[in-house]
């Protein structure tokens, strides 16, 4: 008894001694994954910061000038003025209603870190302990060992904020990637890949003050929060955290309408598929009434999830789960209902009764004009060709298709390994598997269709990049440790079975195809296999052993290369991807005529001086000149642009006619580097749309307005305001001295401003007015500006610009441009080819 009770002593404790050697060994690899992710946020940061090294704490391009003067105005009037924020700098004379018009998210964000980087006090850390280290290793610490901390302005906040916010958007997509493939390795190199990868830093280079940079770590984060809340049954409370994180989402940028169909979408196929039950109904529910109710407090959304036409698929998949549940709790009550069939088709009467009522509401908010139309860009994701009938939208090149050269460029070969992920997709237990299948997809669909949303291709491609890197990796650890003590079987979560839906029909046919999916045969070799492996599991543990070896050394060979090439490529690229386009390197060294001109208007004009330019400049002259600009970059009002546009490309004496009684000052890009002569065809284009007579109904695309084959200008071009200005004092070429006086040039000739003479003060006087504002309500702060009376024939001119999409407005007749687009699609829709 003695000898037996010491054998089972000693085989105890060396199953615990086993287990314990398991636990220190899987507690180490934790350990080593967490040191990874941490530097791989860390690698994320600085691939980020190759613009503060070369240019400096900058905003770039133009966009973000607009984002920095929101952060500026935010951070010293506060919320409620903000809210409230009409300016009359911008769109003179009409003026802008910024608070209702801007997604203020990544502003509150930057301002949150500005201020809490003001209360801490200044520190600095030396580790001096890395010197025990080989040489070189301090550079992979933050500071390469020396931390110091101390407040910073807000423009030096605004402008680290993209590059912080990628290692925020890394961590993210980590834990997403970890929650739907079920992987912690896979996992981590996603990670690895998202810190880099091309199509993320895009938008999220230092400098890039632009809404993607932030949103991309909020959508991360509702779909990591989101596949977490559908884990198990007793998982739905995250989905209360996945409500506050769309609403974040929402509140930085308009791309949120991607999020909401995605989420609506992953909810409407797992009850597709049969997945359907009580805790996903609670998800959804929680999440959809917490993000919609939140979302709607933004001034910018406002009740669009209830109007929007984009937005009414979630909504509708919402209505469908309420319904569900509906019948759901009468079955429970009725016992009338407890045979499938008899539910079944009372469920079918509840839709049906639904359906009908639906139709008639919707029949009714349509005819009081309730839904919102399409956006140009939306529709334009849904268009077979690459126009949407809106030339303003059209001529922005970030609305354009993508092409194969693009994919290259932005995703690099982490899109075919990403490819070879969807495979690995399916055999976790997680409802969240099938959610990367259905964001390849979509992201595939709409980055084809617009070139700026390969934005949204950056995080799908860097997730799926991870799965066979990292579920092969943790096959074979997990063959390692099995080989000290095999893990305890996972309890199977309880499946919550339904009768008389889509999870009755998939067990029904999976009845009848299981024997053909999986034949007796093959069922009793694995028999047989686990019968094996019960009977001799330590030769068949180190058989599998020997086998991950084989997979890990085959491919560390084969990935050593390919991936070595792929960082490469990516650190290449990084040094581009944060140009502040206002200043640039060139053989000549620093250019910066951009940046000097838009100061040398700030020094050198008066302080109400009124600056005419083409609409993409706009934001750079109030950002950086502070002066008001006649547009800028955003699109709200096509026929105030249009008017800019038949300004700017009118002869010269008709354009002074209407400048004096708008601008003081006119400036333009010349030089040839992206110069306003390129944006020229699109200027008369815009301006063709409200006022047909600029190029006439029969020249949609306006080819008077541009160059013939040999490099002249036409007649239209070389007569027009626009050439003589970029071309003044040049090839014989110069604006009347009457009308126009240069006060400007840039060094290398890149911007000139010139000052408007006989500049009517009537007219300037009328329109600064507050009399002459048209207010909402008297008293309000949303007062709209007006033309002043001198252009009331001009202003009489226009006509209403009808999208296609705009099934609310009866007024407003097509552009010869949208004809034109119409008369394309039908051609295309009845298979004629224009090539041919």
């Amino acid at each position: 008894f003695g000898f037996l009770t010491a054998g089972l002593g000693q085989r105890l404790a060396s199953r615990y001694g086993m287990r314990l050697i398991r636990w220190f060994a899987l507690t180490t690899l934790v350990a080593a994954q967490l040191v990874v992710v941490a530097y791989t946020c860390l690698w994320a940061y600085r691939i980020r910061m190759h613009p503060v090294r070369d240019y400096g704490y900058l905003i770039h391009e133009f966009d973000p000038w607009f984002n920095f003067r929101v952060a500026q105005y935010l951070a010293k009037n506060g919320w409620f003025k903000f809210a409230k924020w009409y300016d009359y700098m911008s769109w003179y004379p009409i003026g802008r209603p910024i608070g209702t018009t801007t997604y203020p998210g990544m502003q509150f964000a930057s301002i949150g870190i500005w201020k809490v980087m003001k209360l801490l006090p200044k520190a600095e850390w030396e580790m001096k302990w890395l010197e025990q280290l080989p040489k070189g290793w301090k550079t992979y610490f933050p500071g390469h060992g020396k931390l110091s901390f101390s407040s910073m302005s807000l423009n030096d906040v605004c402008v680290l904020t993209p590059a912080w916010f990628g290692g925020v958007a890394t961590l993210f997509l980590v834990l997403l990637t970890m929650e739907a493939s079920e992987s912690t390795s896979a996992g981590v190199a996603a990670g690895l890949v998202m810190a880099i990868i091309p199509a993320h830093m895009m938008r999220s280079s230092a400098g890039e003050y632009d809404n993607e940079a932030v949103a991309v770590a909020c959508f991360c984060a509702t779909f990591w929060l989101w596949c977490r809340s559908i884990r198990t049954p007793q998982s739905w409370p995250w989905s209360i955290l996945a409500g506050l994180a769309y609403f974040t989402a929402a509140a930085t940028w308009g791309g949120y309408i991607f999020v909401n169909n995605m989420i609506g979408l992953h909810a409407a196929v797992l009850v597709a598929l049969g997945k359907n039950n009580s805790d996903l109904y609670k998800a959804y529910t929680l999440w959809y009434v917490i993000g919609t109710s939140l979302a709607t407090l933004v001034p910018v959304i406002g009740w669009s999830p209830l109007k929007a036409v984009e937005q009414m698929p979630t909504l509708l998949v919402f209505i469908t789960f309420q319904l569900m549940q509906i019948c759901d709790l009468t079955r429970h009550r009725t016992s009338r209902l407890a045979n499938p069939w008899v539910f079944f088709a009372f469920r079918v009467g509840v839709f049906a009764l639904a359906i009908l009522v639906g139709a008639g509401v919707c029949w009714v908010l349509y005819s009081l004009g309730h839904f919102a139309p399409l956006g140009a860009r939306i529709r334009g994701l849904f268009l077979k060709h690459k126009k949407t009938g809106n030339p303003l939208v059209d001529s922005v090149a970030e609305h354009s298709a993508t092409s194969n050269q693009a994919y290259a460029q932005f995703l690099g070969d982490a899109r075919f390994v990403a490819a070879v992920g969807l495979l690995f997709c399916w055999h976790q237990r997680t409802p969240a598997k099938i959610f990367p299948v259905i964001y390849a997809a979509v992201a595939w669909h709409f980055s084809g269709k617009m070139s700026r949303l390969m934005i949204i291709c950056g995080p799908i491609v860097s997730m799926l990049a991870g799965y066979p890197v990292g579920i092969v990796v943790d096959w074979c650890l997990q063959q390692f440790l099995n080989l000290l003590c095999a893990p305890r079987p996972l309890a199977e979560p309880q499946k919550e079975l339904r009768s008389g839906g889509m999870g009755s029909i998939f067990r029904v046919l999976w009845s009848y195809c299981q024997p053909m999916a999986l034949p007796t045969e093959a069922q009793d070799t694995l028999k047989l296999l686990e019968d094996i492996h019960g009977q001799f599991p330590r030769p068949c543990r180190a058989i599998r052993c020997s086998v991950a070896i084989m997979v890990l050394v085959t491919g560390y060979v084969n990935i050593r290369e390919p991936t070595k090439k792929f960082i490469r490529e990516c650190e290449e690229i990084a040094p581009h991807m944060g140009h502040p386009s206002i200043v640039f390197k060139s053989g000549q060294g620093l250019i910066t005529d951009y940046l000097d001109g838009y100061k040398w208007m700030k020094d050198n004009t008066p302080a109400d001086a009124r600056v005419m330019a083409w609409w993409d400049y706009g934001y750079q002259i109030t950002g950086i000149g502070n002066r008001t600009s006649i547009a800028d970059g955003n699109t709200w009002n096509h026929e105030h642009i249009a008017t800019l546009g038949r300004t700017l490309t009118n002869p010269e004496k008709k354009a002074h006619n209407i400048m004096k009684h708008l601008a003081d000052y006119v400036l333009v890009w010349a030089g040839g580097h992206g110069d306003d002569m390129g944006k020229s065809p699109h200027l008369a284009r815009i301006a063709n749309s409200v006022f047909p007579d600029t190029c006439g109904e029969d020249d949609p695309t306006c080819r008077k307005f541009g160059f013939t084959h040999t490099g002249e200008p036409t007649e239209m071009m070389a007569s027009s305001f626009l050439y003589k200005a970029v071309k003044h004092n040049m090839e014989g070429v110069r604006l009347d001295p009457k009308l126009f006086k240069e006060v400007h040039t840039t060094k290398y000739g890149l911007m000139r401003i010139f000052k408007v003479l006989g500049v009517s003060e009537e007219s300037k006087n009328w329109i600064a007015d507050p009399a002459n504002r048209k207010c909402d309500a008297p008293g309000s702060w949303y007062c709209v500006g007006q033309y002043p009376p001198a252009l009331s024939k001009l202003i009489a001119k226009r006509k209403n610009f009808a999208q296609l999409e705009d099934f609310n407005r009866k007024d407003g007749e097509k552009s010869a441009y949208t004809r034109m687009v119409e008369e394309k699609m039908k051609r295309e829709e009845a298979g004629w080819d224009d090539n041919i």
